[in-house]
C-alpha cells in the first residue's frame, strides 16, 4: 500500500527506541530516543492506516519549511505498525500552553506567532494544497517567551485533513471538534463544497481568535453537530476577546466573512498583520 512513499531510513530498536506514551492511553505519540543518542528530541507517531499514506506524503512534501514540523522518515518495526519519526516540540502544542497559562503572550508575541503560521500557509497554498485543520492544537511550540516576539518559534503539524485545493469535502472526514473551525461554505456540504485557500483563511481567523482567548474552544457550549451547524450558518460570528487589540480584531474579522471572496488571502493577511502598531 505504501510503496509510493514508504522507504525505511530507520529501524525500531536499531536506530531509535520507543519510550513512554505522550498522550495517555490513546497510544499514538511516543517519546523516542536515538540509538546511540546523537540528535534533537524526537517522537514516534503511530499512524492511522486509512490516512497514513496521504498524511505522510504531505509531511515529506513540506519538510523543508522552517515553520512546518520536520519529518525524518518511516521506522521499520516488528509490531506491524506504520510509524513515522519526527522532531519533538519541547513545549508541546499552543492550545495546551495557552489554556494552562504557561504562555501568556503579549499582542506583539501573538502577531509574531501568527506570522510564522501564515508563512507556512503561504507555502502550502503555493503548492496548491489546503491544510484543512488549522487550530492552536496543531501548532507546536519550540521556543517561547511571553514578552519578546523574537524568542518564539512555532511549527505547523497534523496533515491528516490536507488535500489538493479544489477537492470536495468528504462527510466521512468531518468530526464534531473540527466543525467549529470550518468555514461556513464547508459546512454546507449539500452542494459538495470544495476546500480552498480561503476556507483555510477562515480557519486561521478562528485560530487567531482562539489564541487571543487563552486557548478557548470556539462555540464550546454547543454539544452537538446540529447546533454548531446552525450557529455557523446564521449569526455565528465570534465575539471579540476581552484583551484582544482592536487592530488585531479587525484583521481577524477580515478572515471570517461568510462570503469567501470578501476574506483576505494569506499574503494579504500577512500584510495586514505587519501593519499593526502596538506603540
Amino acid at each position: 500500500m505504501f510503496s509510493s512513499i514508504q522507504t525505511y531510513k530507520y529501524e525500531l530498536n536499531v536506530n531509535v527506541k520507543q519510550k513512554r506514551s505522550l498522550n495517555g492511553n490513546n497510544g499514538k505519540f511516543y517519546e523516542g530516543d536515538w540509538i546511540p543518542k546523537k540528535g534533537p528530541p524526537i517522537i514516534l507517531i503511530v499512524m492511522d492506516e486509512e490516512t497514513a499514506e496521504q498524511e505522510a506524503s504531505f509531511y515529506m512534501k513540506f519538510n523543508s519549511h522552517p515553520h512546518i514540523v520536520h519529518t525524518f522518515g518511516f521506522v521499520k518495526n516488528d509490531l506491524q505498525l506504520i510509524m513515522l519519526l519526527q522532531e519533538r516540540a519541547p513545549y508541546g502544542d499552543l492550545q495546551t500552553l495557552l489554556q494552562a497559562g504557561t504562555l501568556d503572550p503579549s499582542g506583539k508575541v501573538l502577531v509574531a506567532i501568527f506570522l510564522q503560521i501564515i508563512e507556512a500557509m503561504i507555502y502550502i497554498a503555493s503548492q496548491d494544497t489546503v491544510h484543512g485543520d488549522l487550530r492552536c492544537m496543531n501548532v507546536l511550540v519550540f521556543e517561547m517567551d511571553s514578552s519578546d516576539p523574537t524568542k518564539n518559534l512555532v511549527k505547523l503539524t497534523n496533515f491528516s485533513m490536507a488535500c489538493p485545493i479544489g477537492h470536495h469535502v468528504s462527510n466521512k472526514r468531518m468530526t464534531d471538534d473540527l466543525m467549529q473551525y470550518y468555514a461556513p461554505e464547508i459546512r454546507q456540504n449539500e452542494n459538495k463544497p470544495k476546500y480552498s485557500e480561503l476556507s483555510d483563511v477562515y480557519s486561521m481567523g478562528v485560530l487567531m481568535w482562539q489564541a487571543c482567548s487563552k486557548g478557548a474552544v470556539p462555540n464550546m457550549y454547543h454539544t452537538n453537530d446540529v447546533g454548531i451547524h446552525r450557529r455557523k450558518l446564521n449569526d455565528g460570528e465570534l465575539s471579540k476577546p476581552k484583551e484582544c487589540d482592536s487592530q488585531l480584531w479587525s484583521v481577524i474579522e477580515g478572515c471570517c466573512y461568510k462570503e469567501p471572496s470578501l476574506r483576505f488571502n494569506f499574503e494579504q493577511l500577512k500584510s495586514q498583520l505587519l501593519k499593526i502598531d502596538f506603540t
